[in-house]
């Protein structure tokens, strides 16, 4: 990416609306905006945060009215001269201002590259920027919020915290080394020990969040799986709370995966209601039933449903057997028509919408629960920490077998290194060009 250049993009979603913004940023923002829109008020003398007013020309020819917002470098989002162009939501209108902008100088911005712009500005740390795009995916309130938290440092917070109790203690280890005639004992008895038993609980407390963090940023996919004719489709409808997958007494009514999602307890959960799994000459039938078998072999968590008041069939043994190494809950459905209970199983019924709570528990405590609200939200957080944590128990054991403090301070150090690419102030371009890729274009 070159900073120098001053790029432009739609930033509102293609398609008809109100109002469509395309944003401007770079040296020359202001210039360039000049040049595409005529206004009484020259936009390059307007002050920070106002708006101008003014019509959009291309090819000499007017395209439309339209306001322009001004921010003035280095106070804007980018940290840049930034224009942002409101026009009314016809995207022809909108393509035609981008035409006019690159003709008078732009270019086209590439994917995130606004939030790029802003990161490698200072306006804002690497977990910021990826809680941006955060906030953008988010699927359910929870994760809304968990997002903004991240946007305001929450996950910073405690990461920072962290690495400065390990700069304080490997400037301690090096005082030691360093003046070893002045006698200073630092470290008395497991003095040592304990501190990096402390760090290293904080850091496996920070890593059990990534569980949920991952949740919901990335959502959970959830098999609905079973013989057919066990109620699938009901407990789907029941799950998301409408009509979504056609239910009928007969027997391999599903022959596709219908899928929907849900929130629990603020995680968005994607329901597969797959095919019933059984031996079949139906080709139809049998295609359906290889997409079960594929679907819950790519889900996070299965749930296998099967029928109160009789035994399982061979079937269904082999269906729990291949489902056995993966995170499952088991449900008996149709409590209804007998009183006979099956250990180790949610009774429910479907149909009746009973016991649908008691899923939608097990689900969310296959997840996880954290008071806190600094998630480890992606997996480069996750392993940088994990990262971290091993060079901390490396450290102790150093320690524990009777070596100088200064080897484990190799450790500590390693482990410093580890959480600030967690923090994202020690990171590789190429993992930087990465993060902003996933990003959405005028972002």
């Amino acid at each position: 990416m070159n900073q120098s250049t001053t790029v432009c993009a739609l930033s509102t979603p293609r398609g008809k609306g109100g109002i469509a913004v395309i944003r401007i940023s770079g040296e020359k923002a202001l210039e360039i905006t000049e040049k595409t829109v005529k206004s009484n008020k020259k936009i390059t003398r307007a002050d920070g945060y106002t708006i101008v007013y003014g019509k959009a020309y291309g090819k000499d020819r007017e395209i439309d009215e339209v306001l322009v917002s001004v921010f003035r470098a280095p106070n804007s989002f980018t940290g840049e001269n930034v224009c942002e162009i409101s026009c009314h939501g016809s995207m022809l209108s909108a393509e035609r201002i981008i035409d006019a902008l690159l003709e008078n100088g732009a270019s086209l911005a590439t994917k995130g590259e606004f939030t790029k712009r802003a990161f490698l500005n200072g306006k804002m740390s690497l977990t910021q920027a990826e809680a941006v795009n955060d906030i953008i995916e988010s699927k359910t309130d929870e994760a809304l919020y968990a997002a903004v938290n991240r946007l305001n440092g929450v996950i910073t917070k405690p990461i920072v915290k962290i690495r400065e109790e390990l700069l304080d203690l490997l400037a301690a280890i090096q005082v030691s080394s360093d003046f070893p005639e002045e006698d200073i004992d630092t470290f008395a008895g497991g003095e040592l020990i304990d501190k990096l038993t402390f760090i290293e609980n904080e850091l496996l407390t920070l890593k059990k969040s990534a569980r949920r963090g991952e949740a919901l940023n990335q959502g959970i996919t959830c098999a609905i799986c079973g013989i057919p004719n066990t109620g699938k489709s009901s407990l789907l409808n029941a799950l998301v709370e409408k009509n979504k997958a056609i239910v009928t007494d007969i027997a391999g009514t599903t022959r596709d995966v219908v899928e929907e999602y849900a929130d629990i307890d603020g995680i968005p959960v994607k329901f597969g209601d797959t095919a019933g799994i059984r031996e079949s000459s139906d080709k139809v039938e049998a295609i359906g039933v290889k997409m079960s078998h594929d679907y819950i072999e790519n889900a996070d968590i299965c749930i296998f449903v099967t029928e109160c008041g009789r035994d399982l069939t061979d079937e269904e043994r082999e269906i729990l057997e291949k489902i056995s190494e993966k995170e499952h809950i088991l449900v008996a459905n149709k409590n209804d028509l007998s009183q006979k209970g099956k250990e180790g199983y949610i009774e429910i019924s479907a149909k009746e919408e009973k016991g649908i709570e008691a899923v939608k528990k097990a689900i969310s405590d296959i997840i996880g629960h954290t008071e806190s609200h600094a998630f480890i939200a992606n997996e480069r957080q996750f392993e940088a920490v994990l990262r971290a944590a091993e060079s901390i128990k490396k450290a102790k054991d150093t320690i524990t077998d009777g070596l100088f403090s200064d080897l484990a301070a190799i450790d500590i150090g390693s482990a410093i290194a580890c959480l600030g690419e967690a923090e994202g102030i020690s990171i590789n371009q190429e993992t930087v060009d990465r993060i902003f890729e996933k990003f959405c274009l005028g972002k």
